[in-house]
């Protein structure tokens, strides 16, 4: 005992200082009137701190969960799994829960005294699912150890995931890639690159048990390739051939693909364009997923001139010859190639500059011939050639000359119109029919009216339109070996018919009902000014539409008789002034 402490009760409280063993040491008094000694009493104890367990739980496969303590200070241990009974912990342990729900855990401590401490955790555990390896991507040139990425899904927390490569001398057994690292990604997936990648791979999945759920594996395939003349050809290096149930071979530029058995070996691309580098990948599809080959660029080469292209020559409304020119074969042009242009016959003999068939080709190049001034007196003709970018030149188009159409009146007051042209000649002329349709035309363009097909080269229009100064015509050909759907046009041939107006000598604004008003009367009237003086030189009326009438009135005055002077200025459709002036008798 202390030297100061009384005799009678004492309490000891432990402090925190005090977590551990304490040895409690009590020496008696010997009643008197004894002179012995007193008797000693001594008991041990154990002073622990009440703090309730700390413990952590992982998911693992077949419905299980890992229980470790992180604090074992007291003797033993209890768990209980959503409210089962309890058993006995031994850290770390396997328990049952429920996959995929909301688990609740309680741990008890017991120190062996009557103050045991416990924990809870409700906790939801991700449930052990086995990997994917969809992707195996080749991200390099090379076609065999060059870079790769892989795609991997779902990678979850609270599992271990090694990416594996299989041992080529043990098929079947794997070994951890080193310094592979998985970077995740959206959602559960993730990725791993590798600088070097050749061989079989996959993911390992590890839960805190120990369970080991391998993916399925992907094996890495190369393609390489050699270009000659007009071919390109394909070697497939698969690392597994057997694994390969199905190919799929993409080009571009292009936009080729192509579906192959998984058998197939190689491929031979006849398609490309001279000149044009295609960029080439095979995708290897295999039981789980798809591996990606190296990318394989290939510039095509070849000593074959491009076939002869297509040359259609066409007048447009204003009476432009505009030429446009197709590939002999295919739906463009190769790229970085030229059309070369030239002229003959009508308007002299012309070389153009080069067209250019762009960087990606293109389906058409079309030139409107402005050299060409005035409308020529024989039709012109046009070919061209067609220059691939590893100088090959085709042979020269057929030569394409539009119909040159020319329109007379056969009567003096042009009441009908003669047509004639010349020949359109086609890419099949002259063996290939030609047939024509005559079209005739509004001032803007818009088509009147059209006549039924003709084979000939002449046509008569017995009844043109009648309220028109200016009749305008087209000729559309088609045939002579032109494509379906692809016409040619003439030149527009017009017509120009005099304005006329018709006057009467006299008029009597009587009241009668017969000829009580002046009317104009004639052709073409459009445009006008028609204006009536008196013999003063006094103006007593003025129209600008047929519509209006005169009735012999003088700013409401009755109609004087005598003779009076008119005079008629018209701008015709075809921008021409036109005047006519005579004399006109009132006679009431």
């Amino acid at each position: 005992c202390l030297p100061t402490t009384p005799a009678g009760v004492t309490t000891y409280t432990p402090t925190l200082a005090d977590v551990g063993p304490v040895t409690v040491f009590e020496l008696s008094n010997p009643p008197p009137p004894s002179s012995a000694g007193g008797v000693a009493y001594i008991r041990n104890y154990t002073v622990v701190n009440p703090a309730p367990p700390t413990f952590t739980v992982a998911a693992c496969a077949g419905g299980a969960a890992l229980v470790t303590l992180t604090n074992p200070v007291y003797g033993s241990y209890t768990v209980q799994v959503n409210g089962g009974a309890s058993q006995p912990l031994t850290s770390p342990q396997q328990v049952p829960i429920v996959p995929g729900g909301a688990n609740t855990f309680v741990v008890t401590g017991n120190p062996g005294s009557s103050c045991p401490q416990s924990a809870t955790q409700t906790l939801t555990l991700p449930v052990a699912q086995v990997p994917n390896l969809s992707l195996l991507t080749r991200t390099g040139t090379a076609p065999s150890g060059g870079a790769a990425r892989f795609d991997f899904g779902p990678v979850l927390a609270g599992f271990t995931y090694v990416l594996e490569v299989e041992n080529p001398a043990g098929p079947g057994t794997y070994a951890p890639v080193a310094g592979a690292t998985l970077t995740p990604t959206t959602g559960n997936s993730a990725t791993a690159s590798l600088p070097a990648a050749q061989g079989r791979y996959r993911l390992l999945c590890t839960d805190a048990c120990g369970n080991n759920l391998p993916s399925n594996s992907l094996a890495t395939v190369g393609l390489a390739g050699t270009a000659s003349n007009a071919r390109n050809s394909l070697t497939f290096l698969p690392f597994d051939p057997a694994a390969v149930t199905l190919y799929t071979l993409t080009r571009s530029p292009g936009n080729l693909t192509l579906q192959l058995p998984g058998s197939t070996t190689g491929y031979d691309d006849t398609s490309g364009q001279c000149g044009t580098t295609y960029t080439y990948r095979l995708v290897a599809t295999m039981a789980g997923g798809q591996s990606f080959s190296n990318t394989l660029s290939l510039a095509a080469q070849s000593t074959t001139p491009p076939l002869a292209p297509l040359t259609v020559a066409s007048f447009d409304l204003q009476n432009r010859v505009v030429v446009t020119v197709t590939p002999g074969t295919g739906p463009t042009f190769g790229p970085g190639g030229q059309v070369l242009l030239s002229r003959q016959g009508g308007g002299g003999a012309v070389t153009f500059a080069p067209l250019r068939t762009g960087p990606a080709g293109l389906p058409r190049r079309t030139l409107r011939d402005s050299l060409l001034t005035g409308l020529p007196t024989v039709a012109p003709c046009y070919a061209a050639v067609v220059r691939d970018t590893c100088g090959n030149t085709s042979a020269p188009s057929p030569a394409s000359c539009p119909a040159l159409l020319t329109v007379t009146t056969t009567d003096p007051e042009g009441l009908t119109a003669q047509l004639s042209w010349s020949a359109f000649q086609g890419p099949g002329s002259p063996a290939a029919p030609v047939a024509y349709r005559v079209l005739t035309l509004a001032a803007d363009g818009t088509v009147l009216a059209t006549s039924a097909p003709l084979t000939g080269l002449t046509y008569l229009d017995p009844a043109p339109p009648a309220d028109r100064q200016v009749l305008r015509y087209r000729v559309e050909a088609s045939g002579g070996g032109l494509p379906a759907g692809t016409v040619s046009y003439s030149n527009v041939g017009t017509l120009t018919r005099q304005p006329r107006l018709v006057m009467p000598t006299a008029f009597t604004p009587n009241g009668d009902g017969l000829n009580d008003v002046l009317e104009l009367k004639g052709r073409y009237l459009q445009n006008f000014v028609f204006i009536i003086v008196d013999r003063n030189g006094q103006e007593v009326f003025r129209a600008t539409d047929r519509t209006q009438t005169w009735d012999g009135t003088t700013q409401g005055r009755p109609p004087v008789n005598g003779a009076y002077v008119w005079r008629l200025d018209l701008t015709g459709e075809d921008h021409r002034p036109t005047r006519q002036t005579g004399t006109i008798t009132v006679l009431k």
